[in-house]
Order: C-alpha cells, then sequence, then structure tokens
C-alpha cells in the first residue's frame, strides 16, 4: 500500500485550477475550508503530522523547533510502513521532525534569490525523488510526505527587474504599491505547475490514499491590505504578508483525501488541519492515541477551530513591557502576537501579549472577506466565544513569554523568506 500526504506551502483553496487538483475533488473527500493552527510553516506542519494544537506538542516558532508528540510517520513505522518526507524548502528542516522517518531529505536543488524562495527544490525534483524511492520499495507499505515550497513567494516577486523600493524609518518599504500585481500570477502558475507534478506521481506510481493540503494561505492584492500589516490599533507595522495575521486568507487551506475509504463528498463546513492524523489512520485502520483532532471519516465535523501567531515573539524581552530590541527592527517591531477561535459562523482574535484581550470578531457565516468588525456590537457572542478559547488553551503560558534571539545568518534567511 502507498500512502501520500502532499503539503503545499501557502496553498489557497482558489489555487485548485490545474486538472489534477481540480479532478481529486470530485474523486473523494474534498474539505474546503480546513482551518490551520498556525499561518507559518514549522508549527502548521508540527499539528499536521501530529494532530495536536501547538499549545500541547509544543512547538510555537519557526526554526530549531522541537516537539516530543508523537507524529504520523512514527505511528505508520510501528505498523510496518517504510517512512519517507522529500522537503523543498526552509524552515522545515531545522527541527526534529525528521525522527520519525527512515529517509528525510531537504532538496535545495534550485537557487532562487530574486523571488525569495532561496535554495530550494521544485515540485518535479520531489516528486522525482518520491517516485524513484517508491519503486524501490514496490510492493510493501509506504508512507511518503511531499513539502512543496514552489508557491512561497515572498514581496521580493513583486519588484522583477526593478529596484527594491526603499524602506522608511521604521523598515517598511516605501511606496510598494507600484509593484503589486505580479506576485499573484506567478503564483498561480506554480500552483499549476505544482498540479502537473502531482499527476505525474499518480500516473507512473499506484497510490492508494492520497492526502493534499497546505500549511497555510497567503494573502493577496485587495486583502486586508495587502502587502502591509497593521496592529490591534490600526498602525501599519509592517510589510510582511503571511505568518502575521489571522485573517482566513493566511488560515484557510483547502484539504482532499482520496482513496477507498473516502465517499465523493463536499464539505463546506470547517475541518483542521489536526484532523488529519486521525482521519487518516482511521481510513489505514491502524489505532492511535487520543489526539486534538477528531476523525472526519464518518461526517463528524469539529465544531470550533484554534489558531495562533507568536510571529512577533523573537526576543528574550516580554513584548508586554518591553519593546523589541532595536538591532531586530525590520518593521515588525510592534506587531502583536494572536490568537484565535472560529466557528462556522463566528470567528474571535484576541491579542496574545500577556493577558489575552479580544480585538476583533467577524460573522463568518456573513461576511466571510471579514470586512465588518463586530466586537462592539456582538458583546454576548466575544464573551462566549472568550471563555471556549480560554478554556481550550488552559493554562498555556505562552503569551508571557518569548523565543531566544535569532543570530544574524537566520534572520537573514527569514527576511528572504517573507516572514520579517
Amino acid at each position: 500500500m502507498n500512502v501520500v500526504l502532499a503539503s503545499i506551502d501557502c496553498l489557497r483553496p482558489d489555487a485548485l485550477d490545474s486538472r489534477f487538483l481540480d479532478g481529486q475533488k470530485t474523486k473523494g473527500s474534498f474539505y474546503d475550508t480546513c482551518i490551520v493552527q498556525a499561518p507559518f510553516t514549522s508549527p502548521s506542519h508540527t499539528s499536521m503530522l501530529t494532530g495536536q494544537n501547538p499549545h500541547n506538542h509544543g512547538v510555537r516558532w519557526l526554526i530549531d523547533y522541537h516537539t516530543d508528540a508523537t507524529t504520523l510517520p512514527e505511528v505508520l513505522s510501528e505498523q510496518g510502513y517504510n517512512t519517507a518526507a522529500f522537503i523543498g524548502g526552509y524552515p522545515l528542516p531545522t527541527g526534529n521532525l525528521d525522527e520519525g522517518f527512515d529517509t528525510f531529505e531537504h532538496i535545495t536543488s534550485i537557487k532562487d534569490w530574486k523571488e525569495g524562495r532561496q535554495e530550494f527544490g521544485p515540485a518535479n525534483v520531489l516528486v522525482n525523488r518520491a517516485i524513484n524511492w517508491l519503486d524501490e520499495h514496490e510492493g510493501e507499505d509506504n508512507f511518503v510526505f511531499l513539502h512543496f515550497f514552489d508557491l512561497h513567494f515572498t514581496l521580493r516577486s513583486e519588484f522583477g527587474k526593478r529596484e527594491r523600493p526603499e524602506f522608511d524609518e521604521n523598515h517598511i518599504y516605501k511606496n510598494v504599491e507600484q509593484y503589486i500585481g505580479r506576485q499573484k500570477r506567478r503564483y498561480y502558475e506554480e500552483a499549476e505547475f505544482v498540479g502537473r507534478q502531482l499527476e505525474v506521481l499518480h500516473e507512473l506510481v499506484d497510490i492508494d490514499t492520497t492526502v493534499i493540503t497546505g500549511d497555510h494561505g497567503s494573502k493577496m492584492p485587495g486583502e486586508h491590505g495587502y502587502p502591509w500589516v497593521y496592529d490591534s490599533k490600526g498602525n501599519r507595522v509592517g510589510s510582511q504578508f503571511r505568518a502575521v495575521e489571522l485573517y482566513d486568507n493566511i488560515i484557510r487551506v483547502p484539504l482532499m483525501f482520496t482513496g477507498d475509504a473516502f465517499s465523493d463528498q463536499t464539505v463546506h463546513k470547517q475541518v483542521r488541519s489536526i484532523d488529519i492524523v486521525p482521519t487518516l489512520l482511521d481510513a489505514l485502520d491502524v489505532e492511535h492515541d487520543s489526539v486534538d483532532g477528531i476523525s472526519l471519516l464518518d461526517g463528524e465535523l469539529p465544531e470550533f477551530a484554534y489558531s495562533e501567531t507568536y510571529h512577533g515573539q523573537l526576543t528574550k524581552e516580554n513584548k508586554l513591557t518591553h519593546k523589541m530590541n532595536e538591532n531586530y527592527d525590520f518593521g515588525w517591531n510592534e506587531l502583536d502576537s494572536l490568537v484565535s477561535i472560529r466557528s462556522n459562523d463566528w470567528k474571535l482574535i484576541c491579542t496574545a501579549n500577556g493577558d489575552l484581550e479580544p480585538v476583533e470578531l467577524y460573522n463568518i457565516a456573513q461576511d466571510p472577506g471579514e470586512h465588518r468588525n463586530c466586537l462592539d456590537e456582538q458583546q454576548d457572542v466575544a464573551e462566549e466565544y472568550f471563555d471556549k478559547l480560554t478554556s481550550l488553551i488552559g493554562d498555556d503560558d505562552q503569551r508571557y513569554a518569548t523565543a531566544d534571539e535569532v543570530d544574524s545568518e537566520v534572520r537573514q534567511h527569514l527576511e528572504d523568506l517573507g516572514y520579517i
């Protein structure tokens, strides 16, 4: 049996126009609203591969991360599966998710500094490695995890051959509006390319079960002030367009399951990344320990989805009482840490710069674009969701803590990739 889990970094639900990806929607269970538990790579993938929320698996930041949680490849290894991962981009390989795989390859065959993907492995190379590996283990039980990085453009992709805009005194790009547009076109071109490579994989190898999803989405022109980032007081504090907000364009991704265990259906109600592990193991008839997610196989759906971003907490100082070190002033030194709880009807977003403070409430059912903040006029709803949120996270103290400082080389990596 061959099982493939493909994570397409930055995948939005509107990026499924390739023949293969569009066809997958009708060949199994398609969920157009899968909510990720963190809007950036490492914590989101840890939730995807453990079925746990970040406050339980312990990964809250991008680099040098560690989790003691049991991962999907570890469970499958105990069941006799061969396990392999082919990783297309930084920073996923900087943590310990490799420990569950027999083979773990971070492929860096392309140098792409112009559009900000740095050294990465394009989809065709990852798929080629997966095909060869599966051929070597033909007739055995195999699990392959693919992390595609092709869609992970940064603001650099807007500039093209033109000169990069200047920074203002807060290290925020000036007059970047004149460049907006190119990244969107490139994004959908690469989504088509990834879809074609996945089609090749399925043409050349018999895949019994396939899961396709993303670790987070990506802002596009016209969405929530793209590419600008605003703090909870409405001040423009940065020019990044991922990892620092909890709007649906960042935390909503598609999720597709295909295989004999999955009925043909399209579901518009929300599910979560943490539901992937229990659903897949249920489909493979593999017992597993209790996780935060639930199995979707029999039609049960989660009522609430939790998401967080502690992206701004990069120094040893507590952000509640100290500004970030001036040496790290990349325009995000006033960035809020955020947590949210979402249902099919409402989403509550709270700042987490210490004690949680509700700042935004959206009626998702009536306002899917999250244009109208209903916090002041829907206090009863806000209080109900705040109580559910605080009950969910319990005594998690991340909102009072910050991550260690990062060195200059890592800071450069993260800036190049659009994270800072």
